[in-house]
């Protein structure tokens, strides 16, 4: 139930604010006044999309926004629009997407209006017209999921099949790359390793000659850097209990216990610094076995390690592809037999349902005056199955005597479809919590049809609120509130209202809409006479 509705800075629209009651609320105003702006504000409030010239001139943006019940919970929805066409949504408060406003939306309102007369015009709604006259919106839905899923299942087989036509192939291919990793026994830091290595061995002689000197100048001769150095510190012994003669010593000392170290170094690499063509061959054969693992599997030790845990994963799924692909088939077939009994028993239930919709729309549409009136619900096998079923439907009716049925979207009118769809509505019933908007609902109508569609909105009105948007006397006296739409001009713009009107000004409006220009007594009291006997039950 919608209880509150704020409108500001939407088309003409500075700032509205409507209290909406339960049962019928009829809105009218003159031609030009903006009726529909508050349809359509409803409308921007619930759908997604937007166009930003509904904001008012000079303002930076439109807003609305509605307060909801539904059931035990309460809703505050709130759109705000910017002039640049960037909008925002709330629900409570809280941002919401526009995706889950338009969600929030069809939950708490119908809107019916001349677009959405044209849907029965469209064949590709018929499925889900009928499956919402029968209760049936769960079953289909359901039965989707299934049809979803087994295309799914289908397209998985068929990808697996694929695969698998290669199958042999790839995994020989694998298979070698696997090897081929695995027998290098590439190790994370070799590389760097051997071509250090290399180095030393191409540069053996020259660094042996620089070894050589190392060695002859550190321990060549008895004026050598180590016997020098040994002697020198000999001649400082004697004062070592002078602290700074002992603290020259001792460096002396640790300067020959280096060189000492330093040869220690020098036989080391003396031991590996010497050409060997032999070695030489396996360390460059090595390296190039390297290049040859990165330029096929990746530029470093990691990069490689990763293909070759790839390859292996790869390598247990299509061993493992056969068994894949039974167990896929098996489940396909499973679910086209599964598919097939829903679609089935969905169009079983159709088939059970329509006769009675039949006859219940006939029966609304001859106490909306469309006498004589024949509708059918024509189904028929389509020969394949989809998310809707195996049905095509057709809507087919006659609205005149001895007419033949034909094609409902090829014959209505504009003002047989508002009451057709008024029919509909009032056989379906619905969610009683949902707020039913019509607007149009009078276009091509006038006199005692009028009366019959005020009747019907108004018996509508007892499981739902509804809130209905009309230019005909006939229509408005039916509602329990009756709601004026008024433009003013305003220093150099003009600027939309509406008010409740109250019991003497409810007659003046009707009295207007009634065609009188000058509101005589006789047409006040005919006004007066309608509401007296719509709320005595005599019209």
């Amino acid at each position: 139930m919608l209880t509150f509705l704020k409108v500001k800075d939407f088309a003409i629209i500075d700032e509205v604010r409507i209290e909406f009651d339960e049962g019928l609320s009829i809105i009218t105003g003159e031609t030009g006044a903006g009726k529909s702006i508050i349809i359509n504000a409803l409308s921007t409030l619930m759908n997604a999309k937007a166009p930003s010239a509904i904001v008012r001139n000079n303002t930076a943006q439109a807003e609305v926004s509605g307060h909801f019940f539904l059931g035990n919970k309460e809703f505050i929805v709130k759109r705000v629009i910017g002039i640049s066409g960037r909008s925002k949504a709330f629900i409570n408060e809280d941002p919401v997407t526009l995706g889950r406003l338009e969600e929030m939306g069809r939950k708490l309102i119908n809107i019916y209006g001349q677009n959405e007369f044209q849907h029965l015009l469209n064949k590709d709604n018929y499925v889900r017209i009928i499956d919402n006259l029968l209760s049936l919106t769960e079953e289909r839905k359901t039965f989707s999921e299934k049809v979803v899923a087994l295309k799914l299942v289908r397209m998985e087989c068929d990808t697996r099949k694929k695969e698998a036509e290669g199958k042999e192939k790839e995994i020989c291919l694998l298979e070698f790359q696997i090897n081929e990793i695995e027998k290098s026994t590439l190790s994370e830091e070799e590389e760097d390793k051997i071509r250090e290595k290399l180095k030393l061995l191409k540069d053996a002689e020259k660094i042996r000659n620089g070894l050589d000197a190392i060695t002859e100048s550190l321990y060549g001769s008895d004026q050598s850097m180590h016997s020098v150095c040994k002697t020198l510190t000999s001649r400082l012994k004697p004062f070592s209990a002078i602290e700074m003669i002992d603290a020259l010593r001792n460096r002396m000392e640790a300067l020959s216990l280096e060189m000492e170290d330093i040869m220690s170094d020098v036989r080391a690499v003396e031991k590996v610094a010497f050409f060997d063509p032999a070695e030489l061959e396996i360390l460059e054969s090595r390296l190039s076995l390297i290049f040859q693992l990165k330029n096929k599997y990746g530029k470093t030790y990691h990069e490689i390690k990763a293909f070759e845990r790839s390859a292996r994963e790869r390598l247990v799924y299509l061993s493992a592809l056969t068994d894949n692909i039974e167990r896929l088939e098996k489940e396909r077939g499973l679910l086209e037999k599964e598919v097939e009994d829903l679609a089935q028993a969905l169009s079983d239930k159709r088939k059970e349902g329509i006769q009675a919709v039949e006859k219940s729309i006939v029966s609304e549409l001859e106490l909306l005056s469309i006498k004589g009136a024949l509708f059918r619900i024509a189904m028929e096998n389509k020969g394949d199955i989809d998310e809707e079923g195996m049905d095509e439907i057709e809507l087919l009716i006659s609205t005149n005597y001895g007419e033949p049925l034909k094609p409902l979207r090829k014959i209505a009118s504009g003002g047989e479809l508002s009451r057709i769809m008024l029919a509909m509505k009032r056989v379906v019933g619905g969610e009683e919590e949902k707020v039913l908007i019509f607007d149009e609902v009078d276009a091509g109508i006038g006199g005692m049809v009028a009366d019959m569609v005020g009747k019907r909105l108004k018996a509508l009105a007892r499981k739902h609120q509804v809130i209905c948007i009309t230019h005909l006397p006939q229509i408005a006296v039916y509602g329990d509130h009756h709601y004026l739409v008024e433009k003013k001009q305003e220093g150099s713009g003009t600027k939309t209202g509406i008010r409740r009107l109250s019991g003497h000004e409810r007659i003046g409006e009707v009295a207007r809409m009634m065609g009188s220009a000058n509101l005589t007594e006789k047409t006040l009291q005919r006004a007066e006479e309608m509401l007296r006997n719509v709320k005595k039950g005599l019209n």
